[in-house]
């Protein structure tokens, strides 16, 4: 609400999941950060790098105008990619939703399903430890990867947002995508049943 203290992007506990760690983004990620923004693969979709380390910590480690808070996405322990969320606007009263974003860093993180697992991640800490009604993500329409994620997470296509977007010097249509609340218990269940089948697969 007006008047308040917007948190630090890095003011947050840790979140768990069963094969990632959400770790709250500090000083030192920066270096990585830098790496992996400057990835052509995550430049097509998440818009150029910082020119420099200052500018990638006030993009990162400053508050914004409304509450974000941003991690860096661990898996055994190494840094992969980094995924955030934030409410429209700071204050209890506007809890109820957040959207959230992602990037995946590391080449050899990419397209095994370390994206779709961050994202059930952050789900499960939303719905089961914040007690959200909605959670959105509005990704490029040409982000098939990140949309085919997404989707497995749990989310659903409410509509396109028409030059949503400024990237590379022109204007891009987004997907708007969300999921409530109610829709998250099935969501989880098929996470669930998919873990099952590979911990009984023959090691």
């Amino acid at each position: 609400m007006p008047g308040e203290t917007v948190p630090l992007p890095g003011d947050h506990d840790p979140i768990a999941g069963p094969r990632l760690t959400f770790r709250p983004i500090e000083e030192g990620d920066l270096p990585d950060l830098m790496r992996w923004l400057a990835d052509p693969e995550v430049i097509e979709f998440y818009g150029d790098a910082p020119a420099t380390i200052e500018a990638a910590r006030d993009d990162y480690l400053e508050a914004d105008v409304n509450p974000v808070w941003r991690f860096v996405i661990e898996e055994d322990g190494r840094g992969v990619g980094e995924i955030q969320y934030g409410h429209d606007y700071p204050g209890d009263d506007y809890a109820w939703k957040a959207g959230i974003d992602i990037f995946i860093g590391e080449p050899d993180a990419r397209d095994r399903g370390v994206g779709t697992e961050a994202i059930r991640t952050m789900l499960q800490h939303l719905f089961e430890v914040q007690s959200l009604h909605l959670v959105t993500i509005d990704p490029e329409v040409a982000n098939a990867r990140g949309i085919r994620a997404y989707e497995k997470a749990g989310f659903r296509l409410d509509g396109v947002l028409r030059h949503h977007a400024f990237e590379h010097g022109e204007y891009v249509d987004t997907h708007f995508m969300s999921i409530l609340e109610d829709e998250w218990p099935a969501a989880r269940a098929r996470w669930e049943t998919e873990r099952a089948a590979v911990s009984d697969q023959p090691r």
